[in-house]
This record gives structure tokens, C-alpha cells and sequence, in this order.
């Protein structure tokens, strides 16, 4: 076969048409380029039509084009939280809030979203620098006195929420976040000044289950149930009252009626502390190891430092046989809470386990002193 010659003037002709073909591919290709405004506007459409992993894929993309974009960034993690992708999201907040750290909306975002993930700690300290900037802003108050809630500062709670209700103390939902912590504080005279607020809307659940609290805190178990029942009755979503509720029937020895209430508190809210304590320890006391370690997980997540919480982690680590974990965290709680006497309780038979015989003897010397102390302290009957 024979070969086609290239002539001189057909070389030049292959080369110009090369050069075109190359021009109009560059041209097609810039003509079918977004700009990242355009792909940043798709994305915010895509989130709105609810087509959020396509949004996702999209505000990744204008970040991959501009990295420095705040809205994009902002944007992109409001779309991971949507996902439950929270440890994602909360990256791109924290990127964002590296780029612009006066941005009170990213800083609320991310506050939102550690919340969410029932990190009340670090939702708090967000919220604490957005009120320093924003202190008239309304939904950073309550979000933060809830977090102080939930982390038991209800001294802090006091602190934040006196000033806005001596201005308006209308206003039910800072009533009913101070009047809790009033009387989780023990100051029941001052909460029923606040539950008389609530009161004046109507007979609502809010208000019913601040009075069963108050009669909760006077150790008036049954007709605290009573009362509590009554707000579930009327709204039977808020968590808080379905845990209240078991904790007095605890006290009324419905035992599984407790149970049942927890686990109905734990449905409306995964992160309600004492549900997750009372029934973590309810199912450690039955024996109920394995099932009870979920609990105990989060209790200890939510909040590390609490005594009770400790305490709980330590006892079903010696109920699982791990007594060197076990020995560890009692020791360390009786150093920090020297008067705590079930910790003593608990280490006396830990170190009869450990055949550590002395230590058990100490330790059940001071159980016998603390009780002797207690009845000590016990005010005296009337004849």
C-alpha cells in the first residue's frame, strides 16, 4: 500500500487546523465553566428543594475554587449538620470561624450544632462569646441557659436570666428555665414567685411540671407524681417531665413504671441527663451489664465531672469485673468527695475483692463514721 506524502503547504494546512480545533475546545470548555457564584447559587437552591447530598457535592465544589469562601463554608456546614454529619459540619464551622471570627451567625451555627450533639459544654462557651457581643439576642439566651441546665449550673442559669425577667416576666420560656433552676437551688419560695407567672397564662403543662418539681424538691413524692402526670397529660412531649415523673415513681416504688417513663424521656430527648443516669444505674442494679453500658456512655459523656456520674462509671466497671478501672475512679472520687458514703461503701468490697484486706477495713471504718455522723446531723423528733 502506498503512503500518503505530506507536501509543505499540507503540513502548515494540518497545523492551522490543529490550532483551531485546540482554540474551539478551549472556547467550549470556558463556555461551559461556572463561575463559583453560579455553582454557589445552585447549591442554595438544591438545599431548598431539600436535594441536600447534592447540595453538599455543590458547595464543596465553589470551596475547591474559593477556599476562602465564608458563605460557602457556612453554607456547606449547615447541610452536614442536616445529615447528622455534626463532627463534619462543626469542622467547617470552626474553618469558617477562622477566616471570620466576628460572624455571629456561623458562631451560632456552631453553637447549634454542638448542642445538638449533646456537647452542652462547648455549646455553652460558644454562646458565652456570642452574648458578649450580642447580649439583646434572644435565642442565644435561652439555648444557653438550657445548656447551663442540662450541665446542672443552675446557679449560673440564676445569673443570666434575673435581669431579663425583672424586665419582663412574661416572657414563659425564661420564666420556666429560671424557675427550674430556683428550684433545683432549693429556693422554692422565690420559684413559686415565677411559677405564679406561668400560672396567669392558664393551666398549662409547663407550669404544672414546674410545681411537680417544687413538690418533687419538698420530697412530696406521690403528689408530685400526681402533679406530673397532669403536665404529661396535657403535653405529653417534654422530656424533662416524663424523667421527672419516673424519678417519683422511683420514690413511689413503681419500679417499672419508672422504667417505662425513662425510656419515654430517652425516646423525645437521647441526651436527658438523668434519664440516662437513673436508667443506667436501674439496669446495672438488675444485673443488666451490657444494657446498662449505653447509659453509662453518655452519662459520662455529658457531663465527666460529676460525681454521680463518676460514680456510675466506676460502679458498673466493678460490676463488669474490671476492678483496676473501678479501684481507680473510686479512689479518685473519694479524694475529691471525701463525705460521699456510697463511695466508701463501694471501695470497702472492691478491695475485699482485691483481697486488699486492710484497705477494706479502713474503708469500713469510715462508713461506719459517716453514718454516725449522719444520724448526728438528723433533727430531733418531737415526742
Amino acid at each position: 500500500m502506498k503512503r500518503a506524502l505530506l507536501t509543505p503547504r499540507s503540513l502548515a494546512l494540518l497545523r492551522m487546523g490543529s490550532l483551531l480545533a485546540i482554540l474551539a475546545l478551549i472556547v467550549a470548555s470556558s463556555a461551559g465553566q461556572q463561575s463559583p457564584e453560579q455553582i454557589y447559587k445552585e447549591a442554595s437552591e438544591a438545599y431548598d428543594r431539600g436535594e441536600v447530598a447534592r447540595a453538599i457535592s455543590l458547595y464543596e465544589q465553589v470551596l475547591r475554587l474559593q477556599p476562602g469562601s465564608v458563605p460557602a463554608r457556612s453554607d456547606l456546614g449547615i447541610a452536614l449538620v442536616h445529615e447528622g454529619r455534626y463532627e463534619e459540619g462543626i469542622a467547617q464551622y470552626k474553618e469558617a470561624l477562622g477566616l471570620d471570627p466576628e460572624n455571629a451567625a456561623v458562631r451560632l451555627n456552631l453553637a447549634i450544632a454542638w448542642y445538638k450533639q449533646g456537647e452542652f459544654a462547648n455549646a455553652a462557651g460558644e454562646l458565652e462569646i456570642l452574648r458578649r457581643k450580642r447580649p439583646d439576642d434572644r435565642q442565644s439566651l435561652y439555648l444557653l441557659a438550657d445548656s447551663y441546665l442540662r450541665l446542672g449550673k443552675n446557679a449560673d442559669v440564676v445569673t443570666l436570666l434575673q435581669p431579663g425577667y425583672a424586665v419582663n416576666p412574661e416572657d414563659l420560656a425564661l420564666d420556666y428555665a429560671l424557675g427550674t433552676a430556683l428550684i433545683r437551688l432549693g429556693k422554692l419560695p422565690e420559684s413559686e414567685k415565677v411559677i405564679d407567672h406561668i400560672l396567669k397564662k392558664g393551666d398549662s403543662a409547663e407550669a404544672n411540671l414546674l410545681m411537680g418539681s417544687a413538690q418533687f424538691e419538698a420530697e412530696d413524692y406521690k403528689t408530685a407524681a400526681a402533679t406530673l402526670h397532669k403536665s404529661l397529660e396535657l403535653n405529653p412531649n417534654i422530656p424533662e417531665a416524663w424523667s421527672l415523673y419516673a424519678r417519683a415513681l422511683l420514690h413511689n416504688e413503681d419500679r417499672e413504671g419508672a422504667k417505662s417513663a425513662f425510656t419515654r424521656a430517652l425516646q423525645l430527648d437521647p441526651n436527658d441527663y438523668d434519664a440516662n443516669l437513673y436508667m443506667g444505674n436501674l439496669l446495672r442494679t438488675e444485673g443488666s451489664y451490657e444494657q446498662a453500658l449505653p447509659y453509662v456512655d453518655r452519662v459520662r459523656r455529658l457531663r465527666p465531672s460529676a460525681p454521680e456520674a463518676r460514680f456510675l462509671v466506676a460502679a458498673l466497671d466493678a460490676a463488669r469485673g474490671k476492678l483496676d478501672d473501678a479501684r481507680k475512679e473510686f479512689e479518685a472520687l473519694e479524694r475529691d468527695w471525701p463525705d460521699y458514703l456510697e463511695v466508701h461503701v463501694q471501695l470497702a468490697s472492691l478491695y475485699a475483692r482485691m483481697n486488699l484486706k486492710q484497705e477494706s477495713e479502713r474503708e469500713r471504718g469510715l462508713v461506719l463514721k459517716l453514718n454516725e455522723k449522719a444520724r448526728e446531723q438528723m433533727p430531733e423528733r418531737n415526742p
